[in-house]
């Protein structure tokens, strides 16, 4: 008897490999593992859905499926019902295990209707998780959305952590289609592979035609990437960008350990939530630049900045408090957040009202 198609296989293979990673250290008296799987219809989550259909049971593993319907385009709830339909009649999952969210987007948000969208996605992910006690959220995300999000990165000119892109298991949010070659053979799982995917499966995937309006970010992203590898005759750009930010990945986690460790000699404890706003110049001044850097940033957010917001230039203007300081600041910096140096301290906190 044949096997699968090779990009349902590969799919599969991922998810296997994902769940068994994201489980490995669960104890059965915890009870069975469960996850939330975000399902938009697209070839993508379709293709993850019918993997995890297959797969979970296997691993003992119990999915509940939600399908989030952002309201930015007329037919978003005929969207939303067409998917949880292909997830309930071809994927066979309960009914009750299948859910549509409704969520409210800010399309007039500072930072776009894009990121907004995504923030209220994630929300509601996060959200039923919660309620139904799943451990991990499971997206979709390819190898190509990896290469789009690292060439964003470069474009913004950020750091390590921003190079490193998304993580295959982090935070609670599970991306099996972002494991290499290293953990899954044949990996990672490309855009290209789901599609195949669902059209072995008999699988129609809705297309979103936000997905060419170039009024967006990872749309003009994507339409570069396909430039880029024309002009210059590197079909292999998106893996290679892909391995980059593995790479990315594996010093931006060594640096975060030593920055943690640095931060914790000079406080005496490991408890971040005894971090103060309030540092000697010397103490974070004498820190190793690749270190001082990081330190800046996580002490940042820890008193108030948001994360999601701080580039490299508040860090660069923040970082001048401490080795290039000829009387300048306060330094404003995203979340309401100033920081200023004092005699000898730098000092993190809130912008006054008004101010």
């Amino acid at each position: 008897m044949p096997g699968p198609h090779p990009a349902v296989a590969l799919t599969r293979l991922a998810v296997r490999h994902g769940l068994r990673r994201a489980f490995a250290r669960h104890n059965p008296r915890h009870g069975v593992p469960r996850v939330v799987v975000g399902v938009s219809g697209g070839a993508d989550s379709l293709a993850l859905a019918a993997a995890l259909a297959f797969e979970a049971p296997k691993q003992d593993v119990e999915v509940d499926v939600v399908i989030v319907d952002h309201g930015l385009q007329k037919a978003s709830a005929e969207v939303a019902a067409r998917a949880a339909n292909a997830c309930t009649e071809q994927l066979g999952y309960a009914p009750e295990r299948v859910r549509v969210v409704r969520v409210e987007v800010d399309a007039l948000s500072a930072d776009g209707p894009e990121a907004a969208a995504r923030i209220a996605r994630y929300e509601a992910l996060l959200s039923v998780a919660d309620e139904v006690g799943a451990a991990r959220v499971v997206l979709a995300h390819t190898a190509d959305d990896q290469a789009e999000q690292v060439l964003l990165a470069l474009l913004r000119g950020s750091g390590t952590t921003a190079l490193a892109g998304m993580r295959p298991d982090r935070d609670g949010l599970l991306r099996p289609f972002l494991l290499g070659s290293d953990v899954v053979p044949g990996g990672p799982v490309t855009r290209e592979h789901t599609e195949a995917a669902c059209v072995a499966l008999d699988l129609e995937p809705w297309h979103d035609p936000h997905n060419d309006d170039l009024r967006y970010a990872r749309v003009r992203a994507r339409r570069a990437l396909g430039l880029l590898e024309r002009d210059l005759d590197a079909p292999t750009l998106r893996r290679s960008l892909f391995r980059s930010a593995a790479a990315a990945g594996r010093d931006a986690d060594l640096l975060t350990r030593l920055t943690d460790e640095a931060l914790t000699r000079l406080t005496g404890t490991p408890d971040e939530t005894q971090w103060p706003a309030h540092w000697p110049v010397e103490a974070l001044g004498t820190l190793d630049p690749a270190l001082r850097i990081r330190a800046l940033r996580r002490l940042l957010v820890l008193h108030g900045a948001r994360s999601s917001e701080l580039a490299q230039h508040h860090l660069a203007d923040v970082e001048r408090l401490l080795v290039a300081w000829h009387g300048q600041g306060p330094i404003d910096v995203p979340g309401n957040v100033v920081v200023s140096r004092i005699g000898g301290e730098v000092v993190i906190g809130p912008r006054n009202v008004g101010q």
